[in-house]
C-alpha cells in the first residue's frame, strides 16, 4: 500500500525474513527489507553465501503491486522454490528456497516497514505511478544526477530507450550530445570503425577519416542499445574505452580522450551470457555500475487505464472513442508481450479502426493469432525478439490445449523437460496442471 509520510510518498511493506535451513551458512538470518534484495556468492549481494554450488548472482526477490517476485539470475544449478525448478515465480506467504546445496526459508513477518518511493508518477516520457516503476524512478533519478554509468535492463517493449534520454535530459549533460548505438544492428566488420572511428585508408572504402560514436558523444551522453548483442571480441576494446574513457581510431596509434557519460540497454540477461561465456564479466560488472530493471506491463497491469488514455490523447483526435469498462477489462486481461509498445499499437489502431470489434483488434496482437505484419519499424534483432517469443507462446498455449493442461505429457511431446516447461510458462503466463 502507497501512502505518505510527511510530504514523502513511501511503500508499507510487510517485511519478509530469509533464513538458511541446510548448507555451509546454515542458522543465517537476512531480513528482507529493501524493494529488491539479490542472493549470491558475490559480495555485491544483499544475502552472501559461501556455498560453492550457488552462483555469484543466483536470484533476487523483488517486490511487485502484486507481491514479492522471485527471479532467477541465470544461475548454474537453478532456483527451486517448494520443489519446482523456477525462473521468475510469485512468492506465497511461507515458502522454502533451494539455491546449490543451500536450503533457505522463506517467510513474510506481520508487522510493516516503510520503503522510501519517489513522488513522481512519470521521468521524462516514462510513465508509471505502480510501486515497481516509482522504485525504478527513484533509482534513475539518483542516477540521473550522479552521471554514473547505468545498466537499464527489461522485456522489448517496457521503455529502456525513454529511461536513457530521461537519464540524459535529467543531468548536467543535457545540453549536449546525445547519441544512440544499436550494438545489434551495425554489420560486425564495420561496428569497430562505427564505434570507435577510423583513420584515411584504414581499410577499402575508408575514403576519408572519421570519428566513432564514442567522440560523437564528448560532452554528453552515450547510450550502447542492445549491449547483450555485442560480439565478444569486441567487448575487450569497449572495457578499455570505458575505463580508460580514450578511444583509438581503427590504422591509428594515437589514442583520443572522450568526456561523456554512458548508459547500456538490453533485453537480454548478462548473467546468463556471462555464464555462457558470451558476455565477459569485467564488462557486465563496468556496465552495471547502477542497474535498474524496467518492470513489464504484466507486473503493473494497473497502469494500462492511464496509459491508454495518453496514447489517445498523443494522436490528437477531436472525437476520441469511448473507453468503456469492458474494454478496459480485456486490455487488463490481455498478457501483453510486446509490454507498453503493443499496447500503443492496439490504442493507434483502435482509435483509426473504432467501427471494429476491439477484441479483433487486439487479437490480431496477439501471439496466438501472427497475422500481424512484419515490424519493419523495428530494428531486427527486436523484431526476430518479438516473432520469437509469439511463437514461444502459441507453441506452449496449443500443446498444453492438445495435452489437457497436463504440464509433464506437454513436455515430454515437445521434447522438453518438466523444468524448460515450466520456465516457458513462468516467462508467458501461462498455467497448466
Amino acid at each position: 500500500m502507497i501512502t505518505k509520510a510527511g510530504n514523502d510518498p513511501v511503500l508499507m511493506l510487510r517485511p519478509a525474513r530469509l533464513e538458511v535451513l541446510e548448507g555451509p551458512d546454515k542458522g543465517l538470518v537476512a531480513d528482507v527489507r529493501e524493494s529488491v534484495v539479490r542472493v549470491g556468492t558475490s559480495e555485491r549481494c544483499d544475502v552472501v553465501l559461501t556455498d560453492p554450488a550457488v552462483s555469484t548472482n543466483h536470484f533476487e526477490i523483488s517486490v511487485m503491486s502484486t507481491g514479492r517476485v522471485l527471479r532467477d539470475l541465470g544461475s548454474t544449478n537453478g532456483t527451486v522454490v517448494d520443489g519446482y525448478r523456477v525462473g521468475e515465480v510469485h512468492l506465497p506467504a511461507e515458502a522454502e528456497i533451494a539455491a546449490g546445496e543451500t536450503r533457505i526459508g522463506f517467510r513474510v513477518l506481520p508487522e510493516e516497514v516503510e520503503v522510501a518511493l519517489t513522488s513522481r508518477t512519470n521521468f521524462g516520457q516514462l510513465l508509471g505511478h505502480s510501486a515497481p516503476m516509482r522504485a525504478a524512478f527513484a533509482v534513475l533519478e539518483r542516477a540521473a544526477k550522479a552521471e554514473v554509468t547505468v545498466l537499464v535492463l527489461g522485456e522489448s517493449g517496457t521503455g529502456k530507450e525513454l529511461a536513457a534520454r530521461a537519464l540524459h535530459e535529467g543531468s548536467s549533460r543535457k545540453d549536449g550530445p546525445y547519441v544512440v548505438f544499436d550494438c545489434g544492428a551495425a554489420a560486425q566488420t564495420l561496428l569497430e570503425s562505427q564505434l570507435f572511428g577510423h583513420a584515411r585508408g584504414a581499410f577499402t572504402g575508408a575514403v576519408d577519416a572519421r570519428a566513432g560514436v564514442f567522440e560523437e558523444a564528448n560532452g554528453g551522453t552515450l547510450v550502447l542499445d542492445e549491449i547483450g548483442e555485442l560480439p565478444l571480441a569486441l567487448q575487450p576494446k569497449l572495457l578499455r574505452a570505458l575505463e580508460a574513457r580514450t578511444v583509438q581510431r581503427v590504422g591509428e596509434t594515437k589514442t583520443r580522450t572522450v568526456d561523456a557519460r554512458f548508459v547500456a540497454c538490453t533485453n537480454r540477461n548478462l548473467q546468463e551470457e556471462v555464464k555462457a561465456g558470451r558476455f565477459r564479466q569485467d564488462l557486465f560488472f563496468r556496465l552495471s555500475v547502477v542497474s535498474v530493471r524496467l518492470p513489464p506491463l504484466r507486473e503493473r497491469k494497473e497502469e494500462i487505464p492511464r496509459l491508454v488514455r495518453h496514447f489517445m490523447s498523443q494522436m490528437r483526435v477531436q472525437d476520441p472513442p469511448e473507453l468503456s469498462a469492458s474494454l478496459l477489462t480485456m486490455l487488463t486481461n490481455h498478457t501483453w508481450p510486446g509490454n507498453v509498445r503493443e499496447l500503443r499499437n492496439f490504442v493507434e489502431r483502435f482509435v483509426v479502426l473504432r467501427d471494429l470489434d476491439p477484441g479483433g483488434l487486439l487479437e490480431e496482437q496477439d501471439v496466438d493469432a501472427p497475422r500481424e505484419s512484419i515490424p519493419v519499424h523495428l530494428p531486427f534483432h527486436e523484431a526476430k525478439q518479438q516473432w520469437t517469443d509469439r511463437l514461444e507462446r502459441a507453441y506452449l498455449a496449443q500443446l498444453l490445449s492438445t495435452h489437457g493442461q497436463n504440464i509433464s505429457e506437454a513436455a515430454r511431446a515437445a521434447g522438453l523437460s518438466r523444468q524448460s516447461c515450466y520456465r516457458l510458462m513462468e516467462k508467458h503466463g501461462l498455467r497448466g496442471t
